[in-house]
């Protein structure tokens, strides 16, 4: 029979879980106080948030598909997050420095390897895929102003007399 804690902890993960469609899949072994304090402090600068708890208890509150990525140690970490780009970059960033070990991530319904999470922290972050789609979207009307300028300063050329 489960414990009173323990289902307490299940609750509360299951309706984290629950409330967000996208998650990563954390080994947080070698992070001391500090790192951990430091890394839930730039997670909720996101709006994400982790949640370390015992495996036998994520394995029940995650999706099935994703229960895989629980395998290992008896401790494991979820980072919940709306903005994946944004969290995988933290994550990845204190992966670098072998301060944890990123097991893989569940991503709007699709399970994603390890490999997969460094790519998505790879990606440029939301601001910066704005800037180059306004770029995108700007640089045609940009050329077209420069042709007619250019056809203006050719007509004032050579209207004037030599």
């Amino acid at each position: 029979m489960p414990s009173f804690i323990n289902e307490l902890m299940f609750k509360e993960v299951k309706a984290l879980v629950d409330k967000t469609t996208s998650f990563i899949v954390i080994d947080p072994a070698k992070l001391n106080s500090m790192d951990t304090l430091k890394l839930r402090s730039q997670l909720r600068g996101v709006g994400a948030k982790m949640k370390i708890a015992k495996v036998g208890i994520l394995a029940r509150a995650v999706p099935a598909d994703a229960a895989k990525l629980l395998e290992g140690r008896s401790s494991i970490g979820l980072v919940l997050a709306n903005d994946m780009i944004a969290a995988a970059k933290i994550v990845q960033e204190l992966a670098k420095a072998e301060k944890l070990i990123v097991k893989g991530a569940l991503m709007d319904g699709k399970v994603m390897d390890a490999n997969s999470v460094k790519c998505l922290a790879e990606l440029p972050s939301k601001q910066t895929l704005y800037g180059m789609l306004v770029n995108l979207l700007a640089s045609p009307i940009v050329g077209f102003a420069r042709v007619i300028a250019e056809i203006e300063k050719k007509q004032k050329g050579s209207a004037t007399p030599a």
